[in-house]
């Protein structure tokens, strides 16, 4: 009997003891998930707070967008009308000017006519080249200042009160236009000589030449693919440097050669 009690007593003080153990492991564990719980509030909260701070980023950006594209229609407008004003500008202090047209050849080798447009105003003995849509090497700028300074010295004008304009304009297109090696000197001697003298280019003479100091003429490149983009725009005669004729060959129209600008400028104006 006194072995039934004194196992009775240890067998109510293990179950004391895990009931005990499991009351405190119970707390921790309460604690613990109370502190989880606590966690995951303030995660959510976060999580609320970045969306919220999300949704206003993302109205700002938005916001931004429709700003820039106001600034960006503000600044077109303003483009045009400055540009507008350039140009009401320039036909005020414009004294003449002439159209003529360049030759080039894009990256598949065909040739293509370009615009040239020479304009002489009021000034201050001043040369502004502008191109666009057009590659261009070093050469170019040096090729129009001597143009000009050989159109000058055919017509014997003095440019000390006047500005001289060159518009060399291309259309946009996919294929690369280039002009290289000063080829576009001659056209521009042309329509600079015409411009001087207040008379016009002829339409149906295109050419195509390197300009020099001395008047002549020096070779260019792809002779044939320029003289069919002149006969394909309306010429009837192509004027080419010295020895470039056979090049050319036989297109459908004239080819001749000049040796200097006063030959081609008897043909072209």
């Amino acid at each position: 009997m006194p072995d039934s009690k004194r196992l009775f007593k240890i067998a109510i003080l293990f179950l004391s003891i895990l009931l005990i153990g499991s009351s405190a492991f119970l707390f921790v564990s309460l604690g613990e998930i109370k502190q989880k719980d606590a966690s995951i509030a303030a995660m959510s909260g976060e999580v609320v707070s970045q969306k919220q701070k999300i949704s206003l980023l993302e109205s700002n950006i938005s916001n931004l967008r429709v700003n820039l594209s106001i600034t960006e229609d503000i600044l077109k407008n303003e483009t045009l009308t400055r540009q507008k004003l350039e140009q009401e500008i320039i036909n005020l202090t414009m004294i003449t000017k002439s159209d003529y047209g360049v030759l080039a050849v894009d990256e598949n080798d065909i040739g293509h006519v370009i615009p040239l447009e020479v304009i002489i105003k009021e000034g201050k003995s001043n040369l502004f080249l502008n191109v666009a849509n057009v590659l261009v090497d070093e050469s170019m700028q040096s090729s129009a200042q001597i143009a000009i300074f050989v159109a000058r010295g055919v017509t014997r004008t003095s440019l000390i009160d006047k500005d001289v304009l060159i518009n060399i304009k291309s259309p946009l297109q996919e294929g690369k236009l280039a002009i290289s090696g000063g080829s576009a000197g001659g056209a521009i001697a042309i329509a600079a000589i015409a411009a001087m003298e207040g008379k016009a280019p002829r339409n149906d003479v295109l050419m195509t030449g390197t300009i020099n100091e001395d008047h002549s003429i020096g070779k260019i490149g792809a002779p044939r693919a320029k003289g069919i983009a002149a006969r394909d725009n309306g010429a009837k005669l192509f004027l080419v440097p010295p020895g470039q004729k056979v090049e050319v060959g036989d297109i459908g129209i004239e080819v001749m050669e000049v040796r200097t600008i006063e030959e081609a400028m008897r043909y072209a104006i």
